[in-house]
């Protein structure tokens, strides 16, 4: 009788895991759809000309559509018992937590990276800022909204152009904008491990639970 209650447990568990797994799809599809069509969403990132945004609201429809799907056929392997589909969702499930690592892990390596990158992003914008209204206009908010100027020697980066920005505020001439993006991005990052050793633990949780389960019901049928 206990072993019949607890493998009862495990299955309504599982599939209580699975139906908020699959929610957790629906919200991420929905943000990724809602990115991708309202252009009020889109309207400085666009103005920007700053292509990853597109592909980042792609990435959530894609990564939406496939926790639906994985979360789905968790919630039918459990209420109908089937071994093949929580072995499936088992392996989804380990497939998305590589993923994840290996994701951590690029992150962990590739700061040098990040910032070259940021720095290149910020000296085009410099170089094009009296040339192109767009860039002009993010330069204008990064150098507002961070307190700093140019992208590696302050108002000194300016000197290709006709004159230092009055976005740039003078107590700020010194501070370059690569460095304080990368401060705030870094700032950040505690927030991001968290996050992600949140999903880590979800989906190691989904991974015991369909490996007990589907050992209760191969148990039970034998």
């Amino acid at each position: 009788m206990a072993l019949g209650s607890c493998y009862t447990c495990v299955k309504y568990l599982m599939f209580a895991f699975n139906f908020i797994f699959w929610l957790l799809g629906c919200a991420i599809l929905g943000v990724g759809i809602w990115l991708r069509v309202d252009e009020n969403a889109a309207s400085y990132l666009k103005d920007s000309h700053i292509n990853y945004f597109h592909t980042a609201a792609y990435i959530l429809i894609s990564v939406g559509f496939v926790i639906m799907v994985v979360g789905f056929l968790g919630c039918c392997g459990a209420i109908r018992e089937s071994q093949c589909m929580l072995a499936s969702f088992f392996i989804c499930l380990f497939v998305i937590f590589a993923v994840l690592l290996g994701c951590g892990i690029w992150a962990a390596v590739a700061k040098d990276q990040v910032k070259d990158t940021l720095e290149k992003f910020l000296e085009d914008g410099v170089n094009q800022y009296y040339k192109d209204e767009n860039k002009r206009r993010y330069m204008d908010y990064i150098q507002t909204d961070f307190d700093c100027c140019g992208y590696n020697k302050g108002d000194l980066d300016y000197t290709e152009v006709p004159k230092v920005p009055k976005s740039c505020h003078r107590d700020y001439y010194t501070k370059p904008c690569t460095t304080a993006l990368y401060n705030w991005a870094e700032s950040k990052l505690i927030i991001i491990a968290g996050v992600a050793i949140g999903i880590a633990v979800v989906l190691i949780l989904g991974m015991v639970f369909s490996m007990v389960l589907c050992c209760a019901i191969r148990d039970t049928v034998a």
